[in-house]
């Protein structure tokens, strides 16, 4: 079998790495649940009691301090301007929606993360059983959120309404950032990447959070997005270094199955998989 090497591309040296991991993080997102949620959100109360002790710094992913651009913005890639569907949500009957993250594991940090604000018919960043998108792909195997970030900028097809990127959640950590919905855009979707994993991520989809009337906290849990194998060895699983290289697979998207620690990536990276990875809330403030 031919290897291929990574699409995602490292911009930061390690020593920029222990510096970033040393600082505040920020992410965000959720299963849903109810009437607002997805069928797949769990009960808050599944957090286990040792789930905040701190994780090593040096556990981190390199690739997952991949800088949001893996390559420079053609004039197509411009930022949409005032006049644009991005953005629109702060004006008219739009509403602020204040997103809190708790990453509740010890052994896996969550990288950079991407939310958007979206039509109700437009496609979800991710489904169960189908195939991952070259995009999510990137954030699932390198913590590299680039390509819908760019696709956000461009908004060719105005199915987006407002979009927001928010950095590292390291083990028990908190972290809360803003986005806006309205009418048009009343549907959250936001995903990440589980660092010490191959191909592992975390995320939401179809959250309604415009017709939010008070907070609401989901759970979700971890992701495999079936692109590459989950080998657990040095070279391909950048957190254990030597380089973080592809080991292709053509699966779908399922829930993760953990880390088996039987070759190089250490048990102490697992979690339960049946409970959540994070507790997310949800809070309507204007």
């Amino acid at each position: 079998m031919t290897l291929h090497a990574r699409h995602t591309i490292t911009l930061v040296s390690a020593a920029a790495l222990l510096v970033a991991l040393a600082a505040p993080a920020f992410a965000q997102d959720a299963m849903s649940s109810g009437s607002a949620m997805s069928t797949d959100a769990m009960s808050s109360n599944a957090m286990s009691s040792d789930a905040m002790a701190p994780m090593a710094p040096d556990a981190m992913a390199t690739d997952v301090m991949a800088s949001p651009m893996a390559a420079p913005m053609t004039s197509d890639m411009a930022m949409a301007n005032d006049s644009a569907a991005m953005g629109s949500a702060m004006m008219g009957d739009g509403k602020t929606i204040m997103i809190t993250i708790q990453n509740v594991l010890t052994g896996q940090p969550f990288s950079p993360s991407f939310f958007e604000a979206r039509t109700t018919e437009s496609a979800p960043l991710f489904k169960l059983g189908d195939k991952s998108s070259d995009a999510l792909a990137a954030v699932a195997e390198g913590g590299n959120i680039g390509m819908f970030s760019v696709g956000a900028a461009m908004n060719k097809d105005s199915s987006l309404g407002d979009a927001a990127l928010a950095i590292h959640t390291l083990p028990g950590q908190i972290r809360t950032f803003i986005i806006h919905v309205d009418e048009q855009h009343p549907l959250i979707d936001g995903v990440w990447m589980l660092g010490n994993t191959n191909d592992g991520f975390s995320g939401v989809t179809a959250i309604d959070a415009f017709h939010l009337t008070a907070p609401v906290t989901v759970d979700v849990r971890g992701y495999d997005a079936g692109s590459e194998k989950n080998n657990e060895k040095k070279g391909f699983l950048g957190a254990l270094g030597g380089g973080n290289e592809r080991d292709p697979e053509n699966g779908v998207i399922a829930y993760h199955t953990g880390i088996r620690g039987d070759a190089d990536a250490p048990k102490t990276w697992n979690w339960d998989v049946t409970a959540p990875v994070a507790h997310v809330t949800f809070t309507p403030i204007g």
